[in-house]
């Protein structure tokens, strides 16, 4: 018989990024959660893994995490990172840094992507240059939280 769920770990430097449920102590995030599915931000494009899939690890780029939890869509903004789907069923992701679009200050994160794109377009050094690779993670990254904000 098929499963029907599998357990997505969302993990960052500073422990579990998974979003709590109502009610539940927002110091403590929940280790794992089962899910039917869930769609992350690939390389190559968005992908998506549903249960029983084929064990991989592939690179997430920033961009916008969603699963089902119980009766609520959710969404996670994420940064650069890992995801592995384990042989016993498991998703885990591995990511720099990942916000529930809950937490989102759009108006705080519109303005500071006005700013870096605005820094980005006068940038005229190398492709390679660690200013403009700074800038551009931090374009991406903000792009990713604004994505996970809109409903």
């Amino acid at each position: 018989m098929a499963a029907s769920s599998i357990a997505l770990e969302l993990l960052t430097p500073l422990g579990s990024a998974l979003p709590n449920r109502e009610g539940e102590e927002r110091k403590k995030r929940r280790a794992s959660v089962d899910v039917p599915g869930v769609d992350a931000p690939g390389l190559k494009g968005e992908l998506g893994v549903l249960p029983d899939h084929v064990p991989f690890i592939t690179p997430v780029i920033p961009g916008v995490v969603r699963f089902r939890d119980g009766a609520l869509d959710r969404r996670v903004a994420v940064g650069a990172g890992f995801l592995e789907v384990t042989d016993d069923g498991r998703v885990v992701i591995l990511t720099e840094r990942a916000l529930d679009a809950g937490e989102v200050d759009v108006a705080a994160a519109t303005a500071e992507l006005k700013d870096v794109s605005a820094k980005l377009s006068k940038e005229a050094g190398p492709i390679d240059a660690a200013d403009f690779r700074k800038l551009s993670d931090q374009q991406a990254w903000l792009e990713a939280q604004l994505r996970a904000a809109q409903a």
